[in-house]
């Protein structure tokens, strides 16, 4: 059987070779395709879960209404407002900091976490002002919950525990103050007098967002600086299974009233802009399969009409519709694993080709958080690639086999004389 279907692949080249081109290039497609979508997100994603923390605790914002008001002023009387109240109130503690800490302490799905401090101040360094976040670290914690360190490219976060008021500043802040790592800055925080920090690191994430406006300190450096001795306004957590972040959220908000996000409902629409591109890349998958496959359909459609003899011959010395269904299946098979084989080697090489390439500045002064191209190298691509491939051909295969096996050799032989 397998023989019969060799042969008859090969007594047609030209059409068999051109369907292995289509094969071949719409599973190289898919790789390559795949490899670049996916290592773009891989690499967005590690800065969104590794960056920060996987489950953040800050204190809850709340809106003033009416309600916020009952029983304050004139207890168990009705009181119309001419003008209601409207606001919101912004807290900057967490309410039971010692009662976090105990029970994030004792959950096993949590590997560990850190207390945080964010100020909103002003550096100054003569002449020149710069507003940013100055957030206070446990130097010798955080590095446990977030790859900040990764992110310093002057100096150590372990720099910051050699003292008081040592600061690592991000590269635009510092560029902003025309300071260095070395100098002596100051803080301005209305009502105080400037206090000077030291600059003993250099920040660079990429992320203007961050780099622009983030200083780091230790986090009693920030308390004592901003005159907020025992405060904590954050503590982020770094869990065992980051797919399961959003239900240990959930479940943390029961303990107290403080804000619970995971790093999934924080980031909703990157996530949502992931999800459209798995949708683009599937369709165009879809498509590119859908040609490879009317491909197919057509050459073996063909070859039942220009074989018709050759058929009926077969059916005449004991085929059964069974065995001529077989016959085709085996053609589209076989185009479709050979297909599929080399398209993954030719989609490895486009991806070797495509992975590191320098992408905007090539003296690689950017700036950017992805400075070159990021390719995915995860084996369920080529795994689905190859399914893929030899799925739909021997889907199309199927069509034109169903039609071979109802020809009737009488009949054939009827019609050629």
């Amino acid at each position: 059987m397998l023989f019969l279907a060799i042969r008859q692949i090969l007594s047609r080249p030209q059409q068999s070779i051109l369907t292995l081109i289509g094969i071949v290039l719409g599973t190289a497609g898919y790789i390559v395709f795949s490899g670049i979508m996916l290592g773009f997100q891989a690499v967005i994603t590690d800065q969104l879960v590794n960056s920060d923390g996987q489950i953040k605790i800050s204190p809850k914002d709340e809106l003033i209404t009416e309600r916020t008001f009952e029983d304050v002023f004139f207890q168990n009387k009705m009181v119309r407002w001419l003008s209601p109240p409207s606001g919101r109130t912004d807290n900057s503690r967490l309410t039971n900091v010692l009662g976090w800490m105990d029970k994030l302490s004792n959950d096993h799905r949590v590997v560990s976490f850190a207390p945080q401090l964010t100020k909103e101040v002003i550096f100054v360094n003569g002449k020149a002002t710069a507003p940013a976040r100055f957030v206070g670290v446990d130097p010798t914690i955080q590095p446990k919950v977030t790859n900040l360190s990764d992110y310093i490219v002057e100096g150590k976060l372990a720099d910051l525990s050699r003292g008081t008021s040592l600061a690592i500043m991000g590269e635009g802040v510092l560029n902003k103050l025309g300071a260095k790592i070395g100098d002596t800055i100051s803080v301005y925080i209305p009502g105080t007098d400037l206090i000077p920090v030291k600059v003993v690191g250099v920040l660079s994430t990429g992320n203007r967002l961050v780099d622009d406006v983030t200083v780091y300190s230790s986090l009693s450096s920030v308390q004592s600086i901003t005159k907020s001795s025992g405060e904590v306004s954050q503590i982020i957590v770094k869990i065992k299974d980051i797919r399961s972040a959003a239900a240990i959220a959930e479940d943390f908000r029961y303990f107290s009233k403080d804000k619970v996000e995971s790093w999934d409902e924080v980031n909703a629409s990157i996530l949502q802009v992931f999800r459209t591109q798995d949708i683009v890349r599937n369709s165009t998958t879809f498509t590119i399969i859908l040609v490879v496959a009317f491909g197919i359909y057509n050459i073996l459609n063909m070859v039942v009409n220009q074989k018709k003899k050759e058929v009926a011959i077969l059916r005449s010395i004991g085929f059964d519709e069974k065995d001529t269904i077989q016959l085709f299946i085996f053609q589209g098979l076989f185009l479709g694993t050979l297909g599929a084989i080399i398209g993954i080697f030719v989609g490895i090489l486009g991806c070797y080709y495509i992975d590191g390439i320098p992408i905007g500045d090539p003296k690689h002064n950017s700036k950017a958080l992805m400075k070159t191209m990021m390719i995915s190298w995860d084996w369920m691509i080529y795994i689905k690639g190859f399914s893929i491939a030899v799925l739909s051909a021997s889907i199309a295969s199927y069509i034109p086999a169903r039609m071979a096996s109802r020809l009737s050799p009488v009949d054939i032989i009827r019609g050629a004389t």
